[in-house]
């Protein structure tokens, strides 16, 4: 009982923390404070989850989402958020053409997580659906 309260509570404080992640990524983009974004995100995951936005993409892309699930304890509502915050990431630099690849591999990240999302609930999400047919627009 003891251990399944901490695990909950664990999920609900990340849940937190990727939430606040989000909204502070959204808050700077309105303020066209495009060059803290990434940085922001990056303390503050660092900050309560231990563990950096790079060295986060970089779990994602060398051990693959089961992993983030099933080490880290990831749920589908966390990779959402995970991938809402690339797409922000994505969407906010697209433009600019200092940044367009690291943009185009933002999308490319966050359209994979969706699509594992959407095959794993099978819940269908119009605002998520939504996303990916842009994301594929702007990678095509």
């Amino acid at each position: 009982m003891f251990s399944q309260d901490y695990i909950m509570r664990q999920i609900q404080q990340m849940t937190q923390v990727l939430n606040a992640i989000l909204t502070q990524v959204l808050k700077l983009k309105k303020q066209d404070q495009d060059a803290e974004v990434i940085t922001v995100a990056s303390e503050m995951l660092t900050e309560e989850l231990g563990i950096s936005f790079s060295e986060l993409i970089s779990l994602l892309e060398s051990k693959g989402i089961g992993h983030l699930k099933k080490e880290l304890g990831f749920t589908n509502e966390h990779l959402s958020i995970l991938a809402d915050i690339m797409y922000e990431l994505a969407e906010q630099s697209f433009e600019s053409s200092n940044q367009h690849e690291e943009s185009l591999s933002y999308f490319a990240r966050s359209l994979t997580l969706y699509e594992f999302i959407e095959k794993d609930e099978r819940i269908y999400s119009i605002d998520r659906n939504v996303k990916m047919t842009k994301i594929r627009d702007y990678l095509n």
